[in-house]
């Protein structure tokens, strides 16, 4: 009897702890944490809890210390393996996160939680033939699971056998005929197999259910043969929120992204005192900033996704963020008030860039700069072009003609590799746009 009331009382001082971490109250959380330690120092739930409180507070080395320390008491607990193969997912640390999720499989194969940590880490991973046989084997588990069934189907297309996706949404609306995120998927993969005319029955069948959804009608809209003149809001947003945490390693060790240090050093060559304000258009994890440092001024970031802006404000330099969309943001901005506004690889999602290039105008000062860089559309392209890649492309003689009318004085367009996507190079322009003094 006493030892089920002390374990009772354990699991709920930890759940004290853990609610405590989920409120944003880390020295709290740590307090309590470092007393039920005291008194319990070889339970091995003690240390996952301080993974988590780690982890929280941006201490992944701590973090690692605490889940390591967890497996080292208790090997054979498939939970505490798990729980380190997804912190080194999340770190990025793939080999070991994926050569961890595949012991827990082996202790613990059969336990739905287990299968569950164990494909989350290889999506993560973007292993999708390791992915796709979980997915498999937790569908034998549970038949019915529509979620595990659309996963699939959506590791199917990431490994390109989209007839294959195709066939499986068909089973599924079989079952579901108003499962909307099967319907989705399966336009989406439909539109990506050429197959407009039944992409478009099933956008269609969403609009009818959600008129107002703007994700629906973007699709409808490709489905139809028309080029959006934007991406939906809700739809970068969630992008952005899913990729925070790795976001920063994957643009510069794979796709060799640059242009924020470029960029820094063309500002500091305008600005060479320091002083100017700065406002940062999809700032993303605050590379620019970064690679700036501290000026003397102020410096905004704009972005949609609040988990970019934490990764953002860990760099210390900037002054304050806005979670809106940028094009609401110029729009609402009083205007002369920076010298520099950038947009560095996010006009990819804004498309019509008709409204954005004269509100930026607006809201420089004079002598002010607007630097921005794009994709580049050939000349005897159309002025907007939408790239399988779900990303906008644009004809430098058109965004150029756009600044010369907005009364941009210098408009500088050069030629540059934006960023490397399957080894090959993205080809883009950077764009310095002068308002005249």
């Amino acid at each position: 009897m006493t030892t089920t009331t002390q374990a009772d009382s354990i699991v709920k001082r930890l759940q004290t702890v853990q609610h405590l971490i989920d409120s944003g109250k880390l020295s709290e959380a740590a307090e309590r944490l470092q007393a039920v330690a005291k008194s319990h120092p070889d339970d091995p739930r003690v240390y996952l809890i301080g993974m988590r409180l780690a982890d929280a507070a941006g201490n992944p080395k701590k973090a690692e210390d605490a889940v390591r320390r967890a497996v080292q008491l208790t090997p054979q607990w498939s939970v505490a393996v798990t729980e380190l193969a997804l912190l080194l997912a999340r770190q990025n640390r793939f080999d070991e996160a994926i050569e961890q999720a595949q012991k827990a499989m082996q202790m613990d194969g059969n336990n739905p939680e287990v299968v569950a940590r164990v494909i989350e880490v290889a999506r993560r991973a973007e292993r999708w033939d390791l992915s796709i046989s979980w997915l498999l084997h937790a569908e034998s588990m549970q038949p019915d699971n529509l979620k595990i069934r659309r996963l699939i189907a959506e590791d199917l297309r990431n490994i390109g056998q989209p007839a294959k996706a195709v066939a499986l949404y068909d089973a599924i609306l079989g079952v579901a005929p108003d499962d909307a995120e099967s319907l989705l998927g399966r336009a989406q993969t439909l539109l990506a197999m050429g197959e407009k005319e039944r992409a478009a029955a099933d956008t269609r069948a969403l609009l009818a259910a959600d008129p107002a959804n703007e994700e629906y009608a973007y699709w409808n809209e490709l489905a139809l043969g028309g080029t959006p003149s934007r991406q939906p809001v809700t739809k970068v947003r969630r992008l952005y929120d899913s990729m925070a945490d790795r976001f920063d390693q994957r643009l510069v060790s794979v796709l060799k992204y640059k242009l924020p240090r470029d960029v820094a050093a063309r500002i500091k060559q305008l600005y060479p005192d320091n002083k100017l304000n700065v406002l940062d258009l999809g700032c993303g994890t605050g590379l620019l900033g970064a690679c700036l440092g501290r000026i003397d001024g102020g410096m905004v970031g704009v972005e949609l996704s609040t988990a970019m802006i934490e990764q953002a404000a860990r760099h210390g330099v900037y002054d304050r963020f806005h979670t809106v969309d940028l094009l609401d943001a110029l729009q609402e901005t009083p205007a002369a008030l920076y010298d520099v506004i950038a947009a560095l690889d996010v006009l990819i999602y804004v498309g019509d860039l008709s409204g954005a290039i004269p509100n930026a105008f607006r809201v420089l000062r004079d002598g002010g700069h607007f630097i921005f860089s794009c994709e580049t559309a050939a000349e005897d392209e159309d002025d907007l072009v939408l790239r399988p890649s779900q990303r906008f492309a644009h004809k430098a003689s058109h965004v150029e003609a756009l600044c010369r009318a907005a009364g941009f004085a210098d408009v500088e367009l050069e030629p540059t590799t934006l960023r490397y996507e399957g080894l090959e190079p993205v080809q883009g322009f950077l764009v310095v746009a002068r308002k005249p003094a």
